[in-house]
């Protein structure tokens, strides 16, 4: 959620709160709440009926800024969404056992794992994978 509010405070530098809000399809509230917490004025709040938008427009925002999704969170969030149909107690294992197919999947083939990879690998280790 910390990467999707980053966002959403730098948009808000150069647009209004309802233009914003209408881009992503959410409340101008739900937006505000969500720059308020990226600038630690209140907790992050918890916009669950909203994740889906938020995560659609964060990718899109994403991939239309740099040309392609290569940060840890951009593919945990596209992972997650692969694997939405899982039981979200079983998820971390399966985002788990997909980032280790992707690994040999790199290596069978003699290619260099992107470095997405092993920061992803080592977050879904380390620290909860964030669920939609």
């Amino acid at each position: 959620m910390g990467q999707v509010a980053a966002l959403l405070a730098e948009r808000r530098k150069r647009l209004s709160l309802r233009r914003l809000a209408n881009e992503v399809g959410i409340s101008k509230s739900a937006v505000d709440g969500l720059v308020q917490a990226y600038h630690q004025l209140r907790d992050m709040p918890q916009p669950h009926a909203n994740w889906q938008k938020l995560k659609d427009w964060y990718l899109r925002e994403k991939y239309a800024q740099a040309g392609a999704l290569n940060e840890p969170v951009d593919m945990a969030i596209l992972a997650l969404e692969m694997l939405a149909e899982i039981p979200e107690a079983d998820r971390r294992d399966a985002l788990r056992e997909m980032a280790g197919a992707m690994a040999e999947i790199y290596d069978r083939r003699g290619v260099r794992r992107p470095a997405w990879l092993a920061r992803l690998s080592r977050a879904v280790d380390g620290a909860p994978a964030e669920n939609g």
